[in-house]
């Protein structure tokens, strides 16, 4: 009888183990919103009366953050800045002040100065983002908003090893905006995105952008300014020299015309 039994347990034992369901791995559900930040380099393609009036092609970044509300639904929205450079130069002159007595010139003093100017453009905007479903090359098509901002600045640089005037730890007398101007920013862009990585997506990308009118110089202008000093900006014997931007005269009239742009884009965009 028991033999009988131990052949009847040892048949039904593994029957049983291997007629249990084997538990399923779930996979984690898809997320029902996402992010993304697009980082990249950017030029910037003058169009129309903009390229009949400037050869400067602008250089600068470009970082853009967007909201996808519902990874279902293909529209994303959000905003970003564009920085880019339009030239800028390095001018060295030198400060000639004469040290007299009474009236009579006894020495003069050759203080070495370094102008640097530099053209800068700022573009902001809203935006809103159509791109495709796909998860490994997504392209999109982006509707932009916003504004351009154009400015040059002057900084001025004391080069003597004396350090005759007064200035910063980085040895800037002042910095001066010669020119700014704002107007209104409006396009529209196609891309896409080709994944890289679990989160990590390479972005190219091209904007059309038209912009209103603004004053401006450009690389060429700041090439011929011609930079007069006022000596009498020195005083020998004082302790602590100064300099002002009326001390500084710049010859140079700037440039007018719509900004209408190509923005081309190249980098990477991460997925949050």
């Amino acid at each position: 009888m028991s033999k009988i039994l131990l052949s009847l347990l040892s048949v039904t034992v593994p029957f049983t183990l291997f007629s249990q369901p084997r538990p399923q791995i779930q996979k984690p559900p898809a997320p029902k919103q996402q992010s993304f930040i697009d980082l990249g380099l950017t030029m910037g393609i003058p169009m129309e009366s903009f390229a009949e009036t400037t050869s400067s092609l602008p250089f600068g970044l470009t970082f853009n953050y967007l909201h996808q509300p519902y990874t279902r639904n293909p529209f994303a929205f959000g905003g970003g800045l564009t920085y880019l450079s339009a030239g800028s130069r390095s001018v060295n002159r030198n400060l000639t002040a004469d040290i007299t007595v009474g009236n009579t010139l006894i020495d003069q003093l050759v203080i070495p100065l370094e102008f640097k100017i530099s053209n800068q453009i700022v573009n902001g905007h809203a935006m809103m983002r159509v791109q495709g479903p796909s998860k490994y090359f997504k392209p999109y098509l982006d509707l932009l908003a916003g504004f351009n901002y154009f400015w040059t600045s002057t900084t001025l640089y004391d080069r003597s090893p004396e350090s005759y005037f007064d200035t910063d730890e980085n040895n800037r007398i002042f910095r001066k905006t010669q020119s700014n101007d704002i107007t209104w920013s409006l396009g529209a862009g196609v891309g896409f995105m080709a994944k890289l990585g679990s989160s990590v997506y390479l972005n190219l990308g091209a904007n059309y952008m038209l912009g209103g009118k603004v004053n401006y110089y450009d690389r060429d202008q700041i090439e011929q300014w011609n930079i007069e000093l006022n000596s009498s900006a020195f005083v020998p014997n004082q302790s602590e020299q100064s300099f002002n931007e009326d001390d500084v005269d710049v010859e140079a009239f700037p440039k007018s015309s719509r900004t209408h742009m190509i923005f081309a884009n190249v980098g990477v965009t991460f997925l949050m």
